[in-house]
């Protein structure tokens, strides 16, 4: 006998099975069916989401229906589940902290990589038929180097012992962890003006709240040493996007490298596309095959366990008091 309707998007082969032989199951990827998503979402029990949208409207909609929304990653992001409405209808939102910790602290240092050695640009001169620019490309290791960690949870965490393993130092800035967590690992915790000053990569690994929207802007862009290297796999909201095009196009800094920008996807005359010294990824950090099991099957077993009336294992906030329990 069915436990409910649920709606996911389209979720690894032996994840959908398992959720096939316990409720009546919709598949939908929302960037492909946008219309049928926003239909759906109101007819169901229980969503499991990596990308979709959950809005007021649904939610209303919904009529008391729905009565959890899992989502695949770490963060919960506002823009993507409106976790206000939420509260206010009670309804259960969880994620799955940790599950892609691993996976985006490896893209973090292929992406430092990728800057520091200049291969997407020298993969472009190959490719044209210009091999013998190849001193264009001298790059510079990252033995020696300091990186600059903006948010220390797992992923920071993750990061800095990756740091330790390719020789560099490292400084954190995290207002909501003790230093010792950080002199633990062999880093310095330091403010954020301090950080920005002295790295040589700085990457951002905190969630997009009311107090870290903006929270790298121009003026901390000027902080910065013409050599720098910035990398944010977090949330795009996080760094002011006009003030960077600004300091990439002058060449004030290095480069960059954008796993994630404010609005997804950017629009086709975004002013960082068209500048050469930026890497954009269509927000690939938890895109494993490894964290996408962890996440689909967490998401998927905490719908069971509310459709079965227990309590989820990590929910954002307790759905029958709308308690906030962490920052999304």
């Amino acid at each position: 006998m069915s436990m409910g309707r649920v709606l996911t998007e389209e979720f690894q082969p032996d994840v959908l099975k398992w959720l096939r032989e316990r409720v009546d199951l919709v598949v939908i990827n929302p960037w492909m069916e946008p219309e049928r998503w926003d239909i759906e979402v109101a007819r169901v029990d229980a969503v499991i989401s990596r990308k979709g949208k959950i809005t007021r409207d649904h939610l209303e909609r919904s009529g008391g229906r729905l009565k959890i929304i899992a989502r695949t990653g770490v963060g919960v992001d506002p823009s993507r589940v409106d976790l206000e409405a939420a509260k206010e209808f009670k309804i259960w939102v969880t994620n799955q902290p940790g599950s892609n910790s691993v996976s985006v602290a490896e893209l973090v240092f292929g992406q430092m990589i990728a800057l520091a050695r200049h291969t997407h640009a020298a993969d472009r001169a190959v490719r044209a038929n210009r091999w013998s620019e190849y001193l264009k490309f001298t790059g510079t290791e990252l033995a020696g180097k300091t990186i600059g960690i903006v948010g220390m949870g797992n992923i920071g965490t993750r990061v800095a012992i990756r740091a330790r393993a390719f020789e560099m130092g490292f400084l954190v800035y995290d207002p909501y962890i003790p230093e010792s967590h950080v002199t633990a690992l062999g880093g310095r915790w330091v403010g954020l003006n301090e950080l920005l000053a002295a790295a040589d990569f700085v990457t951002i690994h905190c969630p997009l709240t009311a107090e870290t929207k903006g929270m790298i802007g121009g003026k901390e862009l000027k902080l910065m040493k013409p050599t720098v290297y910035l990398i944010n796999a977090a949330r795009g909201g996080i760094i002011d996007e006009q003030a960077l095009w600004q300091v990439l196009n002058g060449k004030k800094i290095a480069g960059a490298v954008l796993d994630v920008v404010e609005n997804e996807p950017p629009e086709k005359d975004h002013p960082l596309l068209q500048l050469d010294n930026v890497i954009l990824t269509p927000h690939l950090g938890a895109m494993t095959v490894e964290a996408a099991r962890r996440g689909e099957w967490g998401a998927a077993e905490e719908v069971i366990r509310v459709l079965e009336g227990s309590r989820p294992k990590n929910p954002i906030f307790v759905a029958d008091e709308a308690r906030l329990l962490m920052p999304a």
